[in-house]
């Protein structure tokens, strides 16, 4: 199961590497008719080339070279930011509730006065 799980992460591992760094093209082939698939956007390397990265993924430069970083920079980083969005979610949801709870108690007191 360990194998099974580590070859697994070694597989995307690849794929993801793969998809960021062979899809290269230069800029003549880029203006040609691009075809992005999707998740996937087009960054300006330096040299007139283009590079294929997934959409969101941090790329930094070291000297000459471009470093899109890795699967699990990445994914930790994407959870992070996902599980900040749906804490902030829950904190909106919970005013709204509040606020229903609020708007139905002055309704039910008006509907007290109108007779």
């Amino acid at each position: 199961m360990l194998i099974l799980s580590s070859f697994i992460r070694v597989f995307l591992f690849c794929c993801f590497l793969s998809s960021s760094f062979s899809w290269a093209q230069d800029q003549a082939a880029q203006e040609s008719g691009p075809n992005v698939p999707v998740g996937m956007q087009v960054v300006q390397v330096t040299g007139g080339y283009r590079l294929l990265v997934p959409q969101g993924a941090k790329i930094r430069r070291v000297g000459a070279q471009v470093i899109v970083e890795d699967d699990k920079e990445y994914f930790s980083r994407r959870f992070y930011e996902l599980s900040q969005e749906i804490e902030d979610l829950k904190s909106q949801i919970k005013q709204l509730q509040d606020l229903v709870v609020e708007l139905q108690k002055k309704a039910n007191r008006e509907d007290g006065k109108a007779p």
